[in-house]
């Protein structure tokens, strides 16, 4: 019988759970347990909250059938088999996090609950067993630093990273591990992810593969539309620029939303984003930061970077901006870089544009 775990040993068996035995458990099992019940009561329908980074927070509905057909399809992908073991280390009232339970309940799995911290295997023995784990990029970034962790990592069957792009740097690190890492391309509406991309290994990849019986095109404004059982077999528009290849798979272009209009100039702040990257790895740079137009008389609006971090000297800024020069049209230069001492971020992990530039004052 699958069991949920704390990190510190304690063990209970998810067939033991009800309502009258919650109060009793470590207070961080305590949500877990909770919706691991309601799954074993037959609940219906469960409400899971968006992240809010592409806009307004939603509370959104999920069927019982769709969440299993999810969670057995994750299965499938990668693997996963009676008595393995996942880790949780992201929140429940979020999908991923979510997702991670029902797939312990679902396919039988034991599940081992961490907190949502920059590097959540930081008290976990390399002894302990795990198969499958979600993480955020930031967790990542961190983990790879603590060789402790990087020997329980590469232990397991395979990981997904989401919530949030990668960054060059992360990427090239990422290269280093055995263990199979999966990007996914996911959201609230489509119970987790609906597509994955390898970005390590021989089989890594730059376009994401659609999960099984997952139906794709494109709208009038080169947009993703998903149609599957998840989405009632009914289309599912996103603001997501893609490119569709031969095989199936598609390349994420940027975002629909993400483009500005400046001078005239359509400019598409993530291939910016990307550019920036290259410039960044290739100084041994490891920042977070982002672009973004901001309004100017002249222009409309304004493309600016927003870096984290302290100011670069003179001749790092010359430096960035000659290759910069080489790589991107005059207007897509930006026009200002701005250093904040913390970039904003969402419950997700995704960078908070609007949040960070509220605190932006040109």
């Amino acid at each position: 019988m699958p069991k949920l775990l704390s990190q510190d040993g304690f063990t209970v068996a998810f067939n033991s759970l009800n309502t009258g035995r919650i109060d009793s458990l470590p207070v961080e099992l305590r949500p877990a347990a909770a919706l691991i019940i309601d799954w074993q009561d037959g609940k219906p329908y469960f409400e899971i909250q968006t992240s809010g980074s592409t806009g307004k927070p939603k509370t959104i509905t999920l069927e019982q059938d769709k969440i299993e057909y999810s969670a057995l399809q994750t299965a499938n992908a990668f693997g996963l088999m009676p008595g393995d073991t996942l880790l949780c280390c992201l929140g429940l009232h979020y999908i991923a996090g979510f997702m991670m339970v029902i797939r312990a309940i679902v396919n039988d799995c034991d599940l081992i609950i961490a907190p949502q911290v920059a590097n959540p295997l930081a008290d976990i023995s390399d002894q302990v067993k795990i198969d499958f784990a979600a993480f955020v990029p930031i967790q990542m970034e961190t983990m790879l630093s603590d060789p402790q962790s990087v020997k329980i990592i590469n232990k397991m069957k395979a990981i997904l990273v989401g919530g949030a792009a990668l960054s060059e740097s992360l990427e090239k690190k990422i290269q280093t591990l055995e263990v199979p890492i999966y990007h996914t391309y996911s959201m609230t509406e489509t119970y987790t992810h609906v597509a994955i991309r390898r970005i390590n290994g021989d089989q890594k990849s730059n376009s994401y593969a659609p999960m099984p019986g997952v139906n794709l095109s494109l709208d009038e404004r080169g947009c993703l539309v998903i149609s599957s059982f998840l989405t009632n077999n009914k289309p599912l528009i996103t603001n997501d620029l893609v490119e569709i290849q031969a095989d199936g798979s598609f390349l994420l272009m940027g975002r629909a939303d993400n483009i500005i209009n400046s001078g005239g100039v359509k400019i598409q702040l993530e291939k910016i984003e990307k550019i920036c990257g290259h410039i960044f790895a290739s100084l041994n740079l490891n920042l977070v930061y982002f672009a973004s137009g901001i309004p100017d008389e002249k222009l409309g609006e304004k493309l600016v970077l927003i870096i984290e971090g302290e100011s670069f000297d003179k001749e790092m800024i010359n430096n960035i901006n000659d290759q910069l020069s080489m790589k991107l049209s005059k207007y897509e230069i930006p026009k200002d870089l701005f250093f904040v001492e913390k970039i904003a971020m969402t419950q997700t992990g995704k960078i908070d544009r609007k949040g960070t530039l509220i605190n932006i004052h040109p």
